[in-house]
C-alpha cells in the first residue's frame, strides 16, 4: 500500500462504545454441523479506492462484484468457529467487534471464535476502519465513512445470521499443494539479506524461487435433503498480492482472486447438483513480498484473468483430492486475544516501538506500485536505509519528513490495539495477523508454531502438521518483515511501522496462542469494552428522488482488442442516481435469440453471463436534472454466432421496469 504525507482536518467525527457480550445461546445439538452464506457488498459509486493510497481513484462502478464469504463450525457443546473472508483490503477490528456484540444477542458465536480476512484487493473501498490513520492514508480520500462501514456491517451480520441458520450436519477434509508460476518475489534484496535464505549473489530466477507457493484448503461437506453429503463450501489461502490490478483503475474488483472464487463454486454446483448455492472463501497468507508475475507492463484484466484461471485449476484439484478425506468426527479449536501494543509492547524477549514511524521507503511504493518520482530519488525510494544513528527503536528506517512526522501524525491515530489468533480445523492451524507478512515472517510463524504443538498440554485428537498465515485479518497494521529484511528498508521494511522486533513479538504470541489452545472449542481475552472516535467524511451518495425515466443514450457499438485491452460491447443509458442504483443486487446480463425464436439468458462455458461474474463492467458517467444517471455498460470477450442476436438486460430499480439495449 503506498502512503503520502498529507493532513485533512475532518469537521465530523463518530464515536462507537461497543460491549463484549457474551453468546446468549448455547448449542443443544450433537456432532459437526456447519453454514455457509455469501453475500454482496458492492458499493455503489463515488468511494475512495483503497491500497494504493492518493495514487488510487474514486470509484465509478464495478467489473467483478466483491463478496464477503461466512463458513459456520461448529461442534457439539464447543463455541462455534466463524470464518468470514471479504473481498476487502484487509478486515477491521472495528467491525470484528461490533459484528460479534451484535452475533451475542442471537447466536452462539464469541468475540473468539470471529476470524475476519481480507484478500487484499487494491479495488475495493477502505475508510472503514476503527484508527484514523488507516482511514485517512489507505485510500486517495481521507476519514471514516460511517454510511459505508454501517452498509458493510448490516451486509456481513446477515451473511453470518445464515450461516448460524444453516448449519447442518458436515464433513470436514483438509489439505494443501504447491502452486508455482504466478508470483515472484518483488523485493528480493531484502529476502537475502535473511540469514536463512541461501543467497550469496543475487540471480534474477530467484525472484520465482523466494515466494510461498503453498495452497491450504478447508473443505466442508454438508448432508442435503437426500441424505448424501455434498460440498457446502472450501475456505483457501494463497499468498499472492491483490496488485494485478494498477492504481489507474476506477472500478471495484476482487483482483485475482475474483476468478478462484467464482470458477470454484460454479464447477462445485454443476458437478454435485446441491440443493444450497456453494461458496469459495480465498483469503492471502504471505503475500507481504509476492507479487503476482504479470507480464511487463501488463497489469490490468487481461493477466488478472490469466493468472486468476491458473489458480482455480490448481484450487480445483486440491478441492478434488480432499473428497476422499472428508471426516464427520473432525476436531477444531481456537485461542484469540486482544493486545494493545502502546500498554503492552513486549512478549518474551520481543519488544515494538513505542511510537510508530513511516519511513520515507513507504512514501515511494513498492515495484509493482511506485509513486512517482519519489521511487527513484536518493532516500526516499526503496533500499535506502540509514547506515548511522541505528542504535534507536526503529533502527535502519528513515522517518518520512523528519520531526515533522511527530507533529502532523499524532501517535492517538494509529492502530495499536490487535487480534492475534490462533485457529485449528483437524490437523491445520490458521495464524491470523492484521499485518501483511513478508514470505520469510510467515517461515518463522509456521515452525514456532509447530514447535509450540509439540509443548501443548491439552492434545488434540489431530496434532497440527500444518499452517497457513492469514494476513490483513482483523484489522490492519501495515506490514511485517523480519528483523534482516528491515535493515534493507524496502517498501515493506518502511511499512513496517512499529520497527523490527514487529516479526520476533508475533511469532512470540503465536508461539503461545498455540501452546496454549484448547483440544476442543474456544479459549479468548479481550477487554470488557472499547470506544472509537474516528473523524468522518461522507462519500456515499447523496440520496435524491429519481423523477425521470430510463433511455438509450447510445446504442451498443463494438470496440476492437487493443494493447492490454479486451475486445468489448459498450452501450450507454440513462437510469437512477447512484443514491438508488444498488449495485449489491443484480443489475445486468446478456440475453441472445435465434431468428424469431424468445430471449434467453446467454450462458458461456456453461455459465450465465451476468454481472455476478467476471466479464460485465459498469461505470457511473454523470447525473443528470431530473435525478437520473448516465452509465455506461460493458460486456468483454463477448460471444460471436452469426445466427444470434444479443441485447443487454437491466433488471427493475425503484419504479423503473426492465430494460433493454437495442439488438446488436
Amino acid at each position: 500500500m503506498l502512503f503520502f504525507l498529507t493532513f485533512v482536518r475532518c469537521g465530523d467525527s463518530t464515536i462507537y462504545v461497543i460491549k463484549n457480550k457474551k453468546p446468549l445461546l448455547l448449542s443443544g445439538t450433537k456432532g459437526l454441523f456447519a453454514g455457509a452464506s455469501k453475500v454482496d457488498i458492492t458499493p455503489p459509486p463515488g468511494l475512495p479506492l483503497a491500497g494504493y493510497s492518493m495514487l488510487a481513484n474514486t470509484e465509478k462502478g464495478f467489473r467483478t462484484k466483491i463478496y464477503a464469504r461466512v463458513i459456520y463450525i461448529r461442534k457439539d457443546k464447543y463455541s462455534p468457529l466463524v470464518l468470514i473472508q471479504t473481498d476487502l483490503l484487509s478486515g477491521s477490528l472495528l467491525l470484528h467487534h461490533r459484528l460479534a456484540e451484535r452475533l451475542a444477542e442471537k447466536t452462539d458465536i464469541s468475540f473468539g471464535g470471529i476470524v475476519l480476512s481480507g484478500t487484499h484487493t487494491h479495488s475495493a473501498p477502505g475508510n472503514f476502519y476503527e484508527n484514523n490513520f488507516y482511514n485517512e492514508f489507505a485510500g486517495n480520500k481521507p476519514g471514516f465513512e460511517k454510511e459505508w462501514y454501517e452498509f458493510l456491517e448490516d451486509r456481513i451480520y446477515s451473511a453470518v445470521i445464515e450461516a448460524y441458520r444453516s448449519a447442518k450436519p458436515a464433513k470436514i477434509a483438509t489439505g494443501k499443494s504447491n502452486v508455482w508460476g504466478i508470483t515472484r518475489n518483488r523485493s528480493i534484496e531484502a529476502y537475502a539479506a535473511n540469514r536463512n535464505s541461501g543467497i550469496a549473489e543475487i540471480k534474477t530466477e530467484q525472484i520465482y524461487d523466494a515466494i510461498n507457493p503453498e495452497m491450504t484448503m478447508i473443505r466442508v461437506d454438508t448432508k442435503d435433503k437426500d441424505g448424501v453429503f455434498k460440498p457446502l463450501a472450501a475456505y483457501s489461502t494463497y499468498s499472492i498480492h491483490g496488485t494485478t490490478i494498477p492504481s489507474w483503475n476506477k472500478v471495484v474488483n476482487a483482483d485475482v482472486f475474483a476468478y478462484p472464487e467464482r470458477e470454484l463454486e460454479f464447477k462445485i454446483k454443476e458437478e454435485y447438483k446441491s440443493d444450497w448455492e456453494p461458496l469459495h472463501a480465498v483469503s492471502n497468507a504471505t503475500h507481504g513480498d509476492n507479487s503476482p508475475d504479470y507480464r511487463e507492463d501488463m497489469q490490468g484484466f487481461i493477466e488478472s484473468k490469466r493468472l486468476g484461471l491458473e489458480l482455480s485449476k490448481k484450487s480445483y484439484e486440491l478441492f478434488q483430492t480432499l473428497g476422499k478425506k472428508l471426516n464427520g468426527d473432525l476436531t477444531y479449536s481456537y485461542n484469540s486475544k486482544e493486545v494493545d501494543v502502546y500498554e503492552n509492547p513486549k512478549m518474551g524477549e520481543a519488544e515494538l516501538c513505542s511510537r510508530p514511524i513511516v519511513g520515507t521507503a513507504l512514501t515511494g511504493g513498492a515495484e509493482d506500485g511506485m509513486t512517482p518520482i519519489l521511487y527513484w530519488l536518493p532516500f526516499w525510494g526503496e533500499g535506502w536505509p540509514r547506515y548511522i544513528f541505528t542504535g534507536g527503536c526503529q533502527g535502519h528506517k528513515r522517518t518520512a519528513g523528519s520531526v515533522f512526522q511527530y507533529l502532523i501524525l499524532a501517535k492517538k491515530n494509529f492502530p495499536h490495539r490487535m487480534i492475534l489468533q490462533s485457529a485449528r480445523i483437524g490437523d491445520t492451524a490458521l495464524l491470523a495477523v492484521p499485518f501483511e507478512v513478508t514470505n520469510e515472517s510467515g517461515r518463522r510463524f509456521s515452525k514456532a508454531a509447530l514447535d509450540a504443538e509439540k509443548q501443548r498440554t491439552n492434545k488434540s485428537k489431530e496434532p497440527i502438521t500444518q499452517t497457513s498465515v492469514l494476513s490483513c485479518t482483523n484489522g490492519y497494521f501495515g506490514y511485517s518483515t523480519t528483523p534482516e529484511e528491515y535493515t534493507k528498508q524496502n517498501y515493506e521494511g518502511g511499512h513496517t511501522i512499529y520497527g523490527p522486533g514487529t516479526q520476533p513479538f508475533l511469532q512470540a504470541h503465536l508461539a503461545d496462542l498455540v501452546k496454549q489452545m484448547p483440544a476442543e472449542g474456544g479459549k479468548e481475552s479481550f477487554p470488557e469494552s472499547w470506544e472509537f472516535q474516528l473523524d468522518t467524511k461522507h462519500y456515499m451518495p447523496e440520496k435524491l428522488e429519481a423523477k425521470g425515466n430510463r433511455e438509450l443514450k447510445e446504442a451498443p457499438r463494438l470496440v476492437l482488442a487493443a494493447e492490454n485491452l479486451e475486445k468489448h460491447w459498450i452501450f450507454r443509458y440513462k437510469d437512477v442516481n447512484p443514491s438508488q442504483i444498488q449495485f449489491h443486487q443484480p443489475l445486468l446480463s446478456i440475453q441472445y435469440k435465434e431468428d424469431q425464436g424468445e430471449w434467453k439468458t446467454l450462458f458461456q462455458d456453461a455459465k450465465p453471463v451476468n454481472d455476478s461474474g467476471t466479464e460485465l463492467d459498469v461505470r457511473f458517467q454523470g447525473e443528470s436534472l431530473d435525478g437520473m444517471a448516465i452509465y455506461e455498460v460493458r460486456w468483454f470477450n463477448p460471444e460471436f454466432h452469426s445466427k444470434r442476436k444479443y441485447r443487454f438486460a437491466v433488471t427493475p430499480r425503484g419504479k423503473e421496469k426492465e430494460f433493454f439495449s437495442p439488438e446488436f
